[in-house]
């Protein structure tokens, strides 16, 4: 009896092993170039999720940690991109570009053997996510744009000086040039602790972007997550990202991609609104959800609105409060 007892017991073990490790599991995968990207599961189901995170230069836990209840009842998939957190540290500037980030999360799509992949990509995720749907649209199943980074340089340059008012209203002279200091990617890569520098870059930057202009304990993500080293090139890597760019705009190609595309805007955000209007716009199935009582995190700030119009777009239908936009004024869709 011992004997049959200690068999099922091991059994039972190794069950419930298994069990655990279909709702948290992690490896790497590598692209076409030879470069190591490391990945993460959450969660288990028919569906598949895959999240792509900000930055450039941030890491999966940036955003991992705030997101767990999308895993209720499907796989997530994260994934840090290549040269951040546990992914292959790169050095190569010619290796940084936004055309690898795009061919990684094809080859992501690969790797998992997914026909169609259903995406949510987070501030700069959700242009990466954008520029992936142009480059493969039949690869395309839906997309949420969760506050996204907007489709065209120019609001860029709002979105910094809107960061630069906030900044001069909330901080003193001293805390923003502090602010400079930390902020510069060469003061990151001498630091003798860069994982220091950009906590305190962190809080600095973040505060601005809620509603509030606090960063209270309700946000659980670490923007400096990973081993020391690939933190220290954070700055490095999101400035290549964004020359890679060069002058772009999105929108004209935007008409490519026949997936429904869900934008979620806080009306708070440092970023315009009217770049997640375009967004809408350009999509020929897209629609905009903006949030009034919220900033750049709405996922956050706002839980009780963001989780449940993101799970009703994810079974099937836009939320209800989900508008098309035809056409913002100002600015033509055609470059």
């Amino acid at each position: 009896m011992r004997r049959n007892y200690f068999s099922f017991v091991v059994v039972g073990s190794v069950a419930l092993a298994a069990a655990v490790n279909a709702f948290a599991q992690e490896g790497d995968f590598t692209t076409p170039d030879k470069v190591r990207i490391f990945y993460k599961i959450e969660g288990s189901g028919p569906e598949t999720l895959v999240i792509v995170h900000g930055g450039p230069g941030n890491s999966l836990e940036s955003i991992r940690p705030d997101l767990g209840p999308l895993a209720k009842g499907r796989r997530v998939i994260y994934y840090d991109q290549r040269g951040n957190g546990r992914s292959e540290l790169i050095k190569d500037a010619n290796k940084l570009g936004y055309e690898q980030h795009v061919a990684d999360l094809e080859a992501l799509r690969q790797h998992f053997k997914l026909e169609k992949m259903t995406l949510l990509g987070n501030s700069w995720g959700g242009l990466l996510v954008s520029l992936y749907a142009v480059a493969h649209p039949d690869r395309v199943e839906r997309m949420i744009l969760h506050n996204p980074a907007p489709p065209m340089r120019g609001f860029l340059t709002d979105m910094t000086d809107e960061i630069a008012a906030r900044m001069e209203s909330l901080y003193t002279k001293e805390k923003r040039d502090r602010y400079r200091f930390v902020a510069a990617a060469s003061n990151w890569v001498k630091a003798k602790d860069p994982v220091a520098i950009c906590r305190e870059f962190g809080k600095l930057v973040l505060t601005v972007y809620t509603r509030s202009r606090t960063l209270d304990d309700s946000f659980k993500g670490d923007t400096c997550s990973g081993p020391a080293e690939a933190v220290r090139f954070q700055q490095v890597v999101n400035n290549l990202v964004w020359l890679s760019l060069g002058d772009f705009n999105l929108v004209p190609k935007l008409s490519v991609v026949k997936a429904p595309v869900l934008i979620i805007h806080g009306a708070a955000d440092v970023i315009p609104q009217r770049g997640s209007e375009f967004w809408s716009a350009g999509y020929p199935n897209g629609r905009l959800l903006l949030i009034q009582n919220s900033g750049h995190m709405s996922h956050t700030e706002t839980p009780d609105i963001f989780f449940p119009a993101v799970v009703t777009f994810l079974n099937g239908t836009f939320p209800p409060d989900a508008k098309k936009i035809e056409r913002p004024g100002g600015i033509e869709l055609v470059k």
